[in-house]
């Protein structure tokens, strides 16, 4: 599948169903604290990090590592949102663990 990019042109990236779907989650919980800071991280991820929107799924380690540094004291909240979102996606239900 064709996606659109956050310049809303496309990418010729070819994704699979579960690749799309955590992109989704991404995009939504990286909305929590809204649109404009979801772009400023989607572009501070390309700028500081070599992390395109697209790569995620294949670098999740190091989006992981970039997130932390770039919203440390929201990160994990934003990362829980992201993986029920995603969960949601899948038709899987989400049990909350306090780790």
């Amino acid at each position: 599948m064709v996606t659109p990019d956050r310049g809303g042109a496309h990418s010729m990236v070819k994704l699979s169903r579960l690749d799309e779907a955590l992109l989704e989650a991404i995009d939504f919980g990286l909305a929590v604290p809204g649109e404009i800071v979801r772009e400023t991280i989607y572009e501070r991820l390309e700028t500081a990090y070599g992390i395109k929107r697209e790569e995620i799924p294949e670098k999740l380690p190091a989006f992981h590592q970039a997130l932390q540094g770039l919203v440390r004291s929201v990160a994990n909240v934003m990362e829980r949102v992201i993986v029920k979102s995603l969960y949601t996606r899948l038709g899987l239900s989400f049990v909350n663990r306090e780790d």
